[in-house]
């Protein structure tokens, strides 16, 4: 039987914690509650999943190589809460107290490791169950490959993408393409939605097939077909930019690999001592403890 590992979108929690949760404060008065909502998280889910591999993965920073080449990239969304910033480290310290191993890459996004460690224990034989809600990682799915949404208890697999989101998983980053993506600044086609975007990938593979054959695209069953392929003219650079800022890495300089991820519990002296400092008993009540 294949091993199982998980692997956990931390960025997504720690944002949802921090939204989630009331304010409070360390006893030296440091906010906390984004770290105190991972840690009720975390808990939860090693209580439910008790995984025999976990890793925890987050950016390094804002700068990253898709800011290198469109910087832009994510620029509409500003600069995170003031008081979520110094809580970005304590979360990762706590992900690393609970047991859990941890990784950032300066230069690149949490996302980008997830991929990389999914391809990488795939070649060593493991199944893998991403833990997110991001509807871009689908594109990782596969056979062997999940996806778990914590927060609503919800599996997603590679078979029940296209009833979700209208194109296969390895399509996923095409659409994005064609589409764009106003949450990270992706601008996509100018004019292209999601029914145009299903359209072409449903006639064309992907987007590399779409513009070897424009011809083609003025006799879908589309409304405005003609003018759809002129939009792609005319957007055929944003459209092949957009695709390289949604494409995943998979080669991060992430130094985990299968054994680094086994799971077996906090060091009940270190997460003791980290719970008093931040106040955070709660989280440290009910975690595994080593054996």
């Amino acid at each position: 039987m294949a091993k199982t590992a998980y692997l956990i979108d931390g960025m997504a929690y720690v944002f949802r914690s921090y939204y989630a949760m009331r304010s409070m404060s360390a006893p030296d008065g440091t906010p906390i509650n984004a770290v105190f909502g991972l840690g009720m998280t975390l808990q939860k889910f090693l209580a439910e999943q008790q995984p025999d591999y976990v890793a925890c993965c987050f950016d390094a920073g804002s700068h990253t190589f898709r800011t290198d080449m469109f910087p832009a990239y994510k620029a509409n969304r500003g600069a995170p809460p003031e008081d979520l910033v110094p809580q970005f480290d304590i979360c990762r310290e706590l992900v690393s107290k609970m047991g859990i191993a941890c990784s950032t890459c300066p230069g690149y996004e949490a996302d980008d490791i997830l991929a990389t460690l999914t391809r990488r224990l795939r070649g060593d034989g493991y199944e893998v169950v991403i833990v997110s809600g991001d509807k871009d990682l689908c594109q990782l799915l596969e056979p062997g490959v999940k996806m778990y949404n914590l927060a609503k208890d919800d599996w997603w697999d590679e078979a029940g993408v296209p009833a979700r989101m209208g194109v296969r998983a390895d399509q996923i980053r095409d659409f994005l393409a064609l589409t764009g993506d106003a949450v990270d600044n992706i601008p996509g086609v100018r004019g292209v939605g999601p029914k145009a975007a299903t359209a072409l990938l449903a006639e064309f593979d992907d987007l590399r097939a779409i513009y070897a054959d424009l011809d083609r695209v003025e006799g879908l069953p589309v409304r405005g077909a003609k003018g759809l392929r002129k939009k792609l003219e005319e957007g055929r650079d944003s459209a092949e930019m957009s695709r390289k800022l949604v494409e995943l890495e998979f080669e991060a300089p992430c130094d985990l690999a299968g054994d680094d991820l086994r799971y077996r519990g906090a060091e009940s002296e270190a997460i003791e001592a980290f719970a008093e400092k931040w106040g955070l008993g709660r989280v440290a009540a009910k975690t595994p403890r080593r054996g």
